[in-house]
């Protein structure tokens, strides 16, 4: 039996998952594993933090699968886009942070007598060995995806500048100001700055946060980057993918990652102080707002010029709902009574019965 490379693709991911949701699975059962203190995981908060944490990574290995099977392909979009958004903008920055710690000598040992934060080193080590592992694998799944399902939108070029919105303007300048101020600030803090943390906070903070500040102030500025190219449609030749990946990726890891940071920040029995304090946490609050504004811009993005498609159409990047898009949609063509003669994996195409604008060709 011949064994595909999108299923090894899918087994390696779910398989990178297991040791930590082994862990968490273990934790709910009431085991004291890896942690210094006997019975801190049987608390409230972290019965429900770990509860939270290995639905979600069930979820991540079951999308991992659907990723690498025709089944995958007809699910509707956004069943397939969100939770790779949400995925993606939890792991990036650390997937980037990890290896900045690593190379600067602060990664945790597996020494059982060096407990960093109730739990022993190695646990960090093969939490976050696994996070990196996973995160590739839905990164290389998902590109099998995407050339499986839309690789004409891969393919696509940005083509003529055309004339943003109102709204889209004022979206992306509002992002473009919080982006500003938040990669300044994390940049600052990353190279030593103390303006903005409380003084618990900055005797407290390692190079793993640095880190982490980092790869946040880069996939922000990504993030928008991507978003301002895919509006503003320049450079005019630049094929739409990378665009759209960098959007994809920068508005997730300001919003999902900011969320959890900011979670735990105002979370009940958190030392606020010893966290960041207050302008940390708007500096952090700043990045969410961005994020989610980023995500609105992102939405409705639209980029012409597919090969498959006469000149003057359009390929609308939606998640499914709305725009006319319908069934297993996400992807709908427009045009002066344009006329599309392409098939997609897993769905079908319907065409107008006369050239009109009410009623373009729709593809699901």
């Amino acid at each position: 039996m011949k064994i595909s490379t999108p299923h090894v693709a899918g087994c390696v991911t779910v398989a990178a998952m297991m040791p930590y949701l082994s862990i968490k699975i273990a934790w709910l059962l009431g085991s004291d594993i890896g942690v210094v203190q006997p019975g801190l995981m049987r608390t409230a908060p972290f019965v429900v933090g770990n509860s939270i944490t290995a639905a979600m990574e069930l979820t991540g290995a079951a999308l991992a699968l659907a990723l690498v099977h025709p089944w995958g392909r007809r699910l509707p979009a956004w069943m397939v886009l969100f939770p790779l958004w949400v995925a993606g903008g939890l792991l990036a920055p650390v997937m980037l942070a990890a290896p900045l710690g690593f190379l600067a000598g602060n990664t945790p040992t597996p020494a059982a007598d060096n407990p960093i934060d109730g739990l022993q080193g190695w646990v960090y080590g093969v939490v976050y060995a696994g996070f990196i592992l996973q995160g590739t694998g839905l990164a290389v799944t998902f590109v099998l995806h995407v050339r499986a399902r839309w690789a004409h939108v891969l393919r696509a070029r940005l083509g003529p500048a055309g004339s943003p919105s109102t709204i889209q303007v004022r979206l992306i300048a509002a992002v473009g100001a919080l982006v500003a101020l938040v990669v300044a600030a994390r940049l600052f803090w990353a190279f030593g700055g103390s303006t903005g943390l409380t003084s618990e906070a900055r005797n407290g903070r390692s190079v793993a946060q640095r880190a982490l500040d980092i790869s946040t102030a880069s996939l922000a500025l990504a993030g928008l980057v991507g978003l301002v190219i895919l509006v503003s449609h320049r450079p005019r030749a630049i094929r739409a993918g990378g665009s759209l990946m960098a959007a994809g990726l920068g508005t997730g890891a300001m919003f999902c990652s900011g969320g959890y940071q900011l979670t735990l920040l105002i979370a009940p029995g958190t030392p606020f102080d010893t966290a960041g304090g207050l302008r940390f946490g708007l500096v952090i609050a700043a990045q969410v707002v961005a994020g989610l504004l980023g995500a609105i811009v992102l939405r409705g993005i639209r980029v012409p010029s597919v090969p498959q498609a006469r000149s003057g159409s359009e390929v609308l990047l939606d998640a499914g709902q709305g725009g006319g898009c319908e069934g297993n949609g996400g992807i709908l063509y427009r045009g002066a009574g344009v006329t599309v003669d392409q098939q997609l994996p897993g769905g079908s195409l319907r065409q107008p019965a006369a050239r009109s604008l009410s009623r373009p060709p729709v593809v699901t």
